[in-house]
């Protein structure tokens, strides 16, 4: 399994790619679809799957674009649904987020999702968002964490939908993973379990 990050946006989201042989999985396509598709051309892969971590916009704008682009199906948590449709909004728009998302697989339903041929859990997290997920594979050690997680942070819980006491229990569910998993989070460089453990102030 190969993980490519393509920081996008004006938020400069992290929008990864998972390629495994042919294959790859689009996680959280925030922006400039133009790049993201560039990327998986150098890898000669074909996108499976473009999952979305939550609905904020720097992390879903360019999804509707990249399914155009490439066929793929849009998985994302309903309880978000609001975020994917707020078109209106002023933010989400400076964001780029011009069109209505409709998601084509619930992730609410899923336990587990194949992001270009691997087995990753759904780890419901919310409290950022109401619909926050997090992708987790026991055996490669890998947790995307979109904006639940970062290197010495936590996502906010004081935009709409959030919830600091939500965000607090789905942190401590993430902190029962493995110290050598790593966290690939929604902005900002990568980190593991166990130095957020350790380095943490807000977890």
């Amino acid at each position: 399994m190969k993980v490519l990050t393509c920081p996008v946006g004006s938020l400069q989201t992290n929008c990864y790619i998972v390629v495994h042989e042919n294959s790859a999985a689009v996680i959280d396509p925030g922006a400039d679809e133009g790049s993201i598709m560039a990327l998986l051309a150098g890898e000669g892969a074909a996108v499976k799957s473009i999952v979305l971590t939550h609905g904020h916009a720097d992390h879903v704008a360019a999804a509707a674009a990249l399914k155009r682009l490439t066929g793929a199906p849009i998985l994302a948590h309903p309880a978000d649904s609001y975020l994917l449709r707020a078109t209106e909004n002023m933010i989400a728009r400076a964001l780029g987020l011009t069109e209505v998302i409709v998601p084509d697989v619930d992730l609410s339903d899923a336990k587990s999702v194949s992001l270009a041929g691997i087995e990753f859990a759904v780890l419901a997290t919310p409290g950022h968002t109401p619909g926050s997920c997090c992708l987790y594979n026991a055996k490669e050690q890998v947790l995307f964490s979109g904006d639940t997680l970062f290197r010495g942070s936590i996502g906010r819980s004081d935009l709409q939908g959030g919830d600091a006491k939500t965000l607090a229990r789905s942190l401590a569910r993430l902190k029962e993973l493995p110290a050598e998993v790593e966290v690939y989070p929604g902005h900002g460089p990568a980190t593991t379990i166990g130095k957020e453990r350790m380095s943490n102030r807000y977890w």
